[in-house]
């Protein structure tokens, strides 16, 4: 599941209809933007869209930032660990970077 179709977030969503079609479809740009600008490359694994899903669902439910007194809450544990563990396979080893000098 590289990057989920409209359908699929929806479902993930649990969002019936078409009304927010276009707003569904932006937040998936958006998250495939956020992904990117954290340094993701590979969007072919099944965490990469998993990632989407969630950082939609958070865009989708929580439509303004959470604020506990004057503390905003980190983005869900498991969201942020995906990001790492996807942003982790980009780290190249080192026997890659002796191959490259």
């Amino acid at each position: 599941m590289p990057l989920p179709s409209i359908d699929e977030v929806k479902s993930y969503l649990r969002v019936d209809g078409t009304e927010d079609d276009m707003f569904i479809s932006s937040l998936i740009s958006v998250a495939q933007e956020d992904l990117a600008s954290s340094g993701i490359t590979n969007t072919e694994t099944e965490r990469y869209g998993l990632a989407i899903k969630l950082l939609v669902a958070n865009h989708y439910e929580e439509r303004r930032p959470q604020v506990v007194g004057t503390v905003t809450n980190k983005l869900a544990y498991s969201l942020e660990r995906i990001i790492l563990q996807l942003k982790a396979e980009e780290i190249p080893l080192d026997s890659e970077l002796e191959d490259t000098t």
